[in-house]
């Protein structure tokens, strides 16, 4: 089912009158949004961190509510640590370190609520990236999509990855990445992976109608094989699910 404005607010107000399940599904999908910046603060803002926080909040044993907020901290912590955009919290306080804190917490209590079946591979990566792990677990390839746009100014190249594991999902987080972007950096593919290799690469530029794609003309494939677990990051490819957005 197409996701809407609709579906979006929607879900807002269920969340916002206390349904954690609609603050789980609403981080979900907000998990592959852009963050933005505080006005006037210079602090990033991940748009699904207060709704997966009210999710494990209300369902502390849901393990996909544990899952995504973990990954998303843990993508996070890879930010502040590289300063790939070389935005510093004004307070000077050690961001990474507060939230790689929490993020280990969180993953134990992930592992606690074993056993997670074709999730082993991605925890295990998860494990490696929180410093709690030693090497990802053999044997496991995913399923998903990735969506790329980039493009240079100067000598700086500026890059977005959305990793999704529904058609949907991608299509919604294209069209929404577009109109913040006001029609994007100019360089838009979407990849398709099955089993951990590619089946499918296609260059969206051409289907970019204004700040959207025309979708109805991409035969966007269907996922076979086990799929990524919302909020897991990619074993060995070094892609977080969700948004991630670098300035190198």
């Amino acid at each position: 089912m197409s996701i809407t404005d609709e579906t979006i607010a929607r879900l807002r107000s269920a969340a916002d009158a206390g349904d954690p399940h609609a603050a789980l599904n609403l981080g979900k999908l907000l998990c592959l949004t852009s963050p933005d910046v505080e006005s006037g603060g210079g602090t990033m803002i991940w748009p699904e961190e207060p709704w997966l926080r009210a999710a494990v909040e209300a369902l502390p044993d849901d393990v996909e509510a544990l899952t995504l907020l973990t990954g998303r901290l843990a993508e996070q912590i890879d930010y502040w640590e590289n300063d790939y955009l070389d935005v510093v919290a004004e307070s000077g306080e050690d961001v990474a370190g507060r939230l790689r804190d929490e993020a280990e917490e969180l993953y134990t209590r992930i592992r606690a609520a074993g056993p997670h079946g074709d999730a082993e591979a991605g925890l295990a990566e998860l494990a490696v990236l929180l410093g709690v792990g030693d090497g990802p677990a053999v044997g496991a390839a995913y399923s998903f999509y990735v969506l790329e746009d980039e493009g240079w100014s100067g000598s700086v190249r500026y890059n977005t990855t959305i990793v999704a594991c529904d058609a949907d999902e991608i299509r919604w987080a294209g069209d929404e990445w577009l109109k913040l972007s006001s029609g994007g950096f100019g360089g838009l593919a979407l990849t398709a992976y099955a089993d951990g290799a590619e089946v499918s690469s296609i260059d969206l530029r051409e289907h970019v109608d204004g700040e959207a794609v025309s979708w109805d003309a991409v035969a966007v494939p269907a996922l076979t094989g086990p799929r990524l677990p919302a909020g897991l990051p990619v074993p060995g490819n070094g892609l977080f699910y969700g948004f991630s957005g670098r300035a190198d």
